[in-house]
């Protein structure tokens, strides 16, 4: 008999960043297939363009605030970005953000 899975536990800080686009840092904290769990780092004024998410992504503000063409998720605060949603993504002060993906992202 198969033992049962048991938790995950990730340090943080053993895990590098990544520059994704210029200002915009990821960690990777878990990844299975298109699921996966990202630190991500916005500096003061990074800018992630236009595009479509192929899956979906929640991100929760754990410092600072982003901003979409939609709104802005400040600190303390959630989004959802389902699939097929399309926009631009903005830091002005700069952000530190959980997000949890399914799918991946395709220029729109």
């Amino acid at each position: 008999m198969t033992p049962p899975p048991t938790s995950l536990y990730v340090t943080a800080a053993d895990r590098p960043w990544q520059e994704r686009r210029p200002g915009v840092h990821w960690k990777i904290l878990w990844e299975e297939g298109e699921h996966k769990a990202v630190l991500m780092r916005y500096e003061p004024g990074a800018t992630i363009p236009r595009h479509r998410h192929t899956g979906n992504e929640q991100i929760f503000v754990l410092d600072g605030s982003v901003s979409d063409d939609t709104g802005t998720c400040t600190r303390g605060n959630y989004a959802r970005r389902p699939l097929g949603c399309v926009h631009r993504v903005w830091s002005r002060e700069g952000a530190l953000v959980l997000a949890v993906m399914t799918g991946g992202t395709e220029p729109a």
